[in-house]
């Protein structure tokens, strides 16, 4: 048995949804979070830019303060920049209009790599830059610009604020375990009901496994039942379907065999019982014109009598086990039963029809159906009973109908299982072959035939395809 059998590839499936979803939606979160971090330290960073700008404007508003030199500015700003930066907890540094350093706080960071001496954009042009912030390692550097009374660029400061990219706020940490907590237990739950539906799936599928290995075709096998509409559903119900299919072809292989069989048969009993009757015929006949006694004629003709009665039956035996070649043709079987039963017209024999029917069958054939039909109606009314035996032919949808009614004593519920087969009787004489190769013929003209019986009578129903007049 192969280890990944649809259990555990159900379950698998199961327990890999639920970790892809874990680990999108921590990727998602942390995203989140380190996106918010990031956020903050820009919105930080601009708060305390603002403040710094404003302590800066207020040491240099003074208008004697304007269009100084670079020492200048150094001697007016050293001593404020260090207080400055001591208030608001941030180094920074501080140029001219030009780019030239002026002057830096070094207080919280030594990394004087911050500060240039020079800032290359403002070397060529003293002309507004705007507000500008960039990453430098850890670093957001921020640079912003003093604007004088004359809307001209004064002082350049730049202000670095060092950030970790990586850290996460405690209280976003403290979220994400609980997070985690939270889809260890959806995680736990998720394996629990992984196993239990991977096991239902497999369950109900083993069922219909273990019904599949009890079927039998020459036996009645068990139907299976779902409540569900679902894709088991489904399953089960196309095997139900395949049991009523396969218990009709049995039923029909068995009765294939069975004729068969009888078929066989009755062209071996045929053959065996013709091959002496010629000879004893022959030598009959010669001694019945021989003899002067009429002892020995008398004896010839009645052994000739059983000679013509064993003839018969194996004609009968040999017609059975095979068949004539059919030559079908659209008939009108209207016209051409009245012909088969005229000769019964007068012993009781009713006919009706609602006007020509055509379909293709043998005239010869069709007359031998009539003919077994009819005969088996009189045989089955008792002595002492008025004969009435009603032929009757219409059109029903696309199919023409024939129905021969009898008034008889019907068939017997224990025989009725066995009414085309080919040793059915019901007769203290013949064969029984009659109903058989009534049956075959219809068959082979794509027709059908069935009856009903009761205490009043028999009624067989013959279904033929109708067919356009030739």
């Amino acid at each position: 048995m192969s280890f990944l059998t649809l259990r555990v590839r159900t379950f698998l499936l199961m327990l890999l949804t639920i970790v892809v979803a874990f680990l999108l939606t921590g990727t998602f979160s942390l995203y989140h979070f380190r996106l918010e971090n990031r956020n903050y330290h820009f919105e930080r960073l601009e708060r305390k830019e603002k403040a710094i700008l404003s302590h800066i404007d207020y040491f240099t508003r003074s208008d004697q303060n304007k269009g100084l030199l670079a020492n200048q500015w150094e001697r007016i700003l050293s001593g404020k920049v260090a207080e400055i930066s001591s208030i608001h907890k941030l180094d920074f540094g501080i140029y001219t209009s030009s780019g030239v350093f002026v002057a830096g706080s070094f207080l919280r960071n030594e990394d004087r790599t911050l500060f240039p001496m020079l800032l290359t954009e403002y070397a060529n042009s003293a002309k507004s830059k705007g507000r500008k912030v960039t990453n430098e390692g850890n670093f957001l550097v921020s640079t912003s610009e003093v604007i004088g009374s004359n809307n001209l660029v004064e002082l350049v400061v730049r202000i670095p604020y060092e950030i970790d990219p990586s850290a996460i706020p405690k209280e976003d940490v403290a979220f994400l375990r609980q997070l985690l907590l939270l889809y260890i237990l959806l995680f736990a739950i998720g394996i629990t009901f992984a196993v239990f539906f991977s096991n239902y799936i497999s369950k109900n599928m083993r069922l219909v496994i273990d019904q599949l290995k009890k079927v039998r075709i020459n036996k009645s096998n068990e139907k299976l039942t779902w409540r569900l509409n679902d894709e088991i559903g489904e399953l089960i119900q196309e095997y139900n379907v395949l049991v009523d299919k396969l218990e009709t072809t049995a039923i029909e292989l068995a009765r294939s065999e069975r004729e068969s069989a009888w078929k066989e048969m009755a062209q071996q009993v045929a053959h065996e019982i013709t091959n002496p009757l010629t000879p004893m015929k022959l030598t009959l006949q010669m001694m019945q014109r021989e003899t002067e006694v009429s002892e020995m004629k008398s004896m010839a003709t009645y052994l000739l009598d059983e000679v013509a009665s064993l003839t018969n039956i194996a004609e009968a035996f040999s017609r059975f086990a095979q068949m004539p070649g059919l030559k079908a043709e659209s008939l009108d079987i209207s016209y051409q039963t009245n012909r088969a039963v005229s000769l019964y017209i007068d012993r009781g024999v009713t006919f009706i029809s609602t006007g020509p029917v055509y379909t293709e069958v043998d005239k010869d054939q069709w007359s031998r159906i009539t003919h077994n039909l009819v005969k088996n109606a009189f045989q089955s009314i008792p002595e002492g009973r008025e004969p009435a035996v009603d032929i009757s032919i219409e059109k029903e949808d696309n199919k023409a109908i024939v129905i021969i009614r009898d008034n008889g004593t019907g068939i017997p519920l224990e025989m009725q299982d066995r009414v085309f087969e080919p040793n059915f009787t019901t007769k203290s004489s013949g064969m029984g072959l009659g109903l058989a190769m009534v049956k075959n013929l219809i068959e082979n003209f794509g027709g059908t035939i069935s009856f009903s019986t009761g205490d009043h009578g028999t009624a067989f129903r013959i279904e033929l395809p109708i067919t356009s007049i030739k």
